[in-house]
């Protein structure tokens, strides 16, 4: 996935780099200009100034020597005095193969290296000067430098500034993205426009949009799942009663098809139930009301609820408390939590057999496992035990496949985590509810 931000440095730096260097070669032409026109000017007045001395004095000056290095290092002229016919008379330095410039001015003249060639022609001596090219070169390239200096020192924190500069334009996208993962399933508040860079705007509206279309969906289907369960509570009602008469019809007598009647009303009053219950979980307009609540106590209410399930598939109850432990929550979610957890390890867990409930600290936290010596889950299928309406296939316990929906929604809700685990020891799920750390 390729980082927007680091697109736009990539593209940026390239750029303004180029843009420096640019500017670096334009500054070096037009010092290359002034300055070579200024060391030009130079020459045309040494040249004048030699032609009139030469004038007054009625001869030839007496020249000083100038050898290579300040030649070729310092840019001191070679001057020389040539007869009208092109003869060299008298110089300060030879330069092999140059000879007499045909007309006044400077020019470039490649001879045994580059120089830079002014001559003043008169009669009946004229005068030449010579100038390495290098030298005026380096000057330039010296000046052009002093000058771009500063940029070149600036480009590292100006790279930074760039790089903050791209950081902040982009920072409300990235608060953006920040408050699309704070939202939850449930949640169908409009994105805020007014701070949004106008770029996003469509997009922002387009999400809005959306968000609506979500959301009257889900108002639709929570409409109908609780009209329908709510529909069906009286014809339910009505099948319990005619149930009831048949039973009575019948006395004591064991009827087989009677009882997978009356099992299968059983399990549809639950499955309505359920359906009621995780409506009024879901729906938007239900506020939580958190209080400080003893994890212990709500324990001994949820075992003493699903006593009766457990006498009569002779299920034995366990239940250790190793100390106080209080949260502030909503108790019907920590019920909510609590009771579908140990009403599933009730269903699961064959006759006669045992369902142990501990509260414990865990690291820096608090723990309630719910143990059962039912046949426990495949591996790969503990995840999806939490799925709406899933069941594993050849369960025979009777259920909706709600159960541990219902819990972890309410979980979610409460700051929880449950987890599933089948035990080591022998067969058995453990269902592992984690408290919040505020605990």
């Amino acid at each position: 996935m390729t980082s927007l931000k680091r697109q736009l440095f990539v593209w940026l730096l390239p750029l303004y780099i180029v843009t420096a260097v640019v500017a670096m070669m334009v500054s070096y032409r037009q010092y290359e200009t002034n300055i070579g026109a200024f060391m030009d000017g130079q020459l045309h007045g040494l040249a004048n100034s030699h032609i009139q001395q030469i004038t007054l004095s009625k001869r030839l000056p007496v020249l000083p020597s100038v050898d290579e290095q300040h030649s070729e290092h310092d840019g001191t002229p070679i001057v020389q005095f040539w007869s009208s016919d092109g003869r060299l008379i008298s110089g300060s330095r030879p330069v092999p193969g140059l000879t007499l410039q045909s007309a006044d001015g400077p020019r470039d003249v490649e001879a045994d290296e580059s120089w830079r060639v002014y001559t003043l022609l008169a009669s009946p001596i004229s005068v030449q000067l010579v100038q390495s090219n290098a030298f005026r070169h380096r000057v330039m390239w010296h000046s052009a430098w002093k000058s771009a200096e500063p940029i070149a020192i600036l480009i590292p924190l100006s790279i930074v500034l760039l790089w903050f500069a791209v950081h902040r334009s982009l920072r409300p996208l990235g608060r953006l993205v920040h408050t699309i993962s704070e939202k939850d399933e449930r949640d169908f508040a409009e994105l805020p426009i007014d701070r949004s860079p106008k770029e996003i705007a469509p997009l922002l509206v387009s999400m809005n949009g959306l968000l609506k279309r979500l959301q009257m969906a889900f108002a639709t289907q929570q409409r109908f799942v609780q009209d329908a369960a709510h529909e069906l509570r009286t014809p339910l009602a009505a099948l319990v009663l005619q149930a009831e008469r048949l039973r009575a019809k019948w006395g004591d007598t064991s009827n087989e098809e009677l009882d997978r009647l009356e099992a299968g009303i059983q399990r549809l009053h639950r499955l309505v139930t359920q359906l009621l219950r995780l409506e009024r979980q879901e729906s938007l307009a239900r506020k939580q009301e958190l209080s400080v609540i003893e994890i212990g106590n709500v324990l001994k209410d949820s075992i003493t609820d699903l006593l009766p399930l457990a006498d009569q598939r002779r299920i034995d109850i366990g239940c250790r408390i190793s100390e106080v432990v209080r949260l502030r929550a909503d108790v019907n979610d920590l019920r909510s939590v609590f009771d579908n957890l140990l009403d599933n390890a009730l269903r699961y867990t064959p006759a006669g057999g045992a369902v142990d409930i501990t509260l414990m600290r865990q690291g820096d936290g608090f723990v309630v496992d719910f143990l059962d010596t039912g046949p426990g889950i495949p591996p790969a299928l503990l995840e999806r035990a939490f799925d709406r309406f899933y069941r594993v296939l050849g369960q025979s316990a009777p259920g909706s496949g709600l159960g541990l929906a219902i819990a972890r929604s309410a979980a979610l809700r409460s700051g929880m985590r449950i987890e599933l685990q089948n035990r080591s020891d022998r067969s058995g799920l453990l269902a592992r509810a984690h408290l919040p750390r505020s605990t």
